[in-house]
């Protein structure tokens, strides 16, 4: 399936969730914070929430530092 992931084309495997996604791209999921659509997704729904051709998702990492 064909998503936008912070403005970049992307092909998504896996069974098609918000999980899957972030397991595809190695993200540490306690550290980020993501919106499909521009709606905000709360971490509780990722594994549930299915991604949909052409949805349109924005990650944000957080990454501690001073």
């Amino acid at each position: 399936m064909k998503l936008t992931v912070n403005g970049t084309a992307h092909e998504l495997g896996g069974d098609g969730t918000i999980d899957a996604l972030l397991d595809e791209l190695g993200a540490t999921k306690a550290h980020t914070a993501l919106m499909v659509n521009g709606n905000v997704v709360p971490s509780e729904q990722w594994a549930t929430t299915p991604l949909n051709e052409n949805d349109e998702v924005e990650m944000l990492v957080f990454v501690g530092g001073g």
